[in-house]
């Protein structure tokens, strides 16, 4: 076969070598951005997947023999995988959409199915497209950990039930563990941050007034307006932006002299700006999709640090805050204690189950 009617793959793959990683059980697994056998954008370090083990299939054409039934057996034990907290994902050697649905009804698999067409997913999970597959092995099974990093690499076809119990075994690993180190999220916790009148007084003034905005705007809030924060369409939540001037004295004493100093010890970081100071109410059901999100993300928030968040009561239940990325327990923190933590960190409010949460929010730069 010339060069000129060689398939692309094999022509890359010379190219693609020198980037070739060598990658094995300990290394830090590498993000990847795919798009699914529905056009959708996948990337492996996102939200949705993060606090989960993945299982990563690299596989040759759909149309292969050893490939299809490779792929049939991690169907067959995909409810096993899902219920031990695993996502599977599927990287295809080929980008064929109709291929790669059509075998998923076929076998009956739920999981995506991503095509690799530039080689840079294989690259980065140790195989040079177009030498490894087809020809050298059918399947690479890469199982990834919740903090990202590499904990096995299966060069076998029949890896499915392999692979169920090292994912098993991980997630055993994580409950064990809790038992002796609780799975602890870098965080720093900093009790009597607000006195019990200041958290009073915070709450009073969270009922007391300001107008209700009937939808979130992307134009900076008017002082005291109340606002609905939507994040993942989540519904429970109002935000009331702190323009009293004297509350505001009041507080920004209580951060300089109790948190700011604490942060600087801690992070080795010197505050010196924060965003404005509001006051947020969970009640009621929180629906949506809990996914979490992180602070820093958006050009317009990426001057964020770290995050501020102080519980102001507890009479309530549910409504703790978990970083997914660490642990699946949640923070809920005696009133007027502060949480000080990265805005790079995965974050969720869990929802409010009774009564009505009011907590302090803001964010250090």
């Amino acid at each position: 076969m010339t060069d000129d009617l060689r398939p692309s793959w094999s022509r890359a793959a010379p190219l693609l070598a020198p980037y070739t990683s060598d990658i094995g059980v300990g290394s830090p697994a590498a993000d990847v951005s795919m798009f699914d056998q529905d056009g959708r954008p996948l990337r492996l370090f996102e939200d949705a997947f993060a606090g989960h083990t993945l299982v990563l299939v690299f596989c040759g054409p759909l149309d292969n023999a050893e490939v299809s039934k490779g792929l049939a057996g991690f169907a067959r034990v995909e409810n096993r995988l899902q219920d031990a907290g695993a996502k599977l994902i599927i990287v295809s050697s080929r980008t064929d959409a109709r291929q790669a649905r059509g075998l998923k009804d076929e076998i009956g698999l739920a999981a995506p199915v991503c095509g690799d067409g530039n080689g840079s997913a294989f690259a980065q999970y140790g195989l040079g497209k177009g030498t490894d597959m087809p020809g050298r092995l059918s399947l690479r099974t890469v199982i990834v950990t919740p903090n990202r990093q590499v904990r096995a690499i299966m060069d076998e076809p029949q890896s499915a039930s392999q692979a169920a119990s090292i994912v098993d075994s991980v997630s055993e690993e994580g409950a064990a563990a809790r038992h002796w180190v609780p799975g602890h999220a870098p965080i720093l916790i900093i009790p009597n941050a607000l006195t019990p009148d200041d958290c009073t007084a915070l709450i009073g003034h969270f009922t007391a007034g300001g107008d209700f905005a009937i939808a979130k705007s992307s134009q900076p809030a008017p002082e005291g307006m109340k606002l609905p924060v939507y994040d993942y369409n989540r519904q429970d939540r109002i935000d009331h932006i702190i323009s009293d001037q004297a509350i505001l004295q009041r507080i920004d004493q209580r951060l300089h002299e109790r948190v700011v100093p604490m942060v600087k010890k801690a992070f080795a970081f010197d505050v010196t700006q924060r965003e404005p100071l509001h006051i947020a109410r969970y009640n009621g059901p929180r629906d949506g999709i809990e996914v979490g999100h992180r602070d820093n993300v958006a050009a317009s928030s990426a001057h964020r640090k770290f995050a501020l968040s102080i519980n102001l009561n507890d009479d309530f239940e549910g409504g703790e805050l978990v970083f997914s990325e660490y642990a699946p327990q949640g923070y809920r923190a005696a009133p007027g204690t502060a949480l000080v933590f990265s805005s790079s960190l995965l974050h969720e409010v869990q929802e409010t189950t009774k009564g009505i949460r009011y907590n302090l929010i803001s964010h250090f730069y």
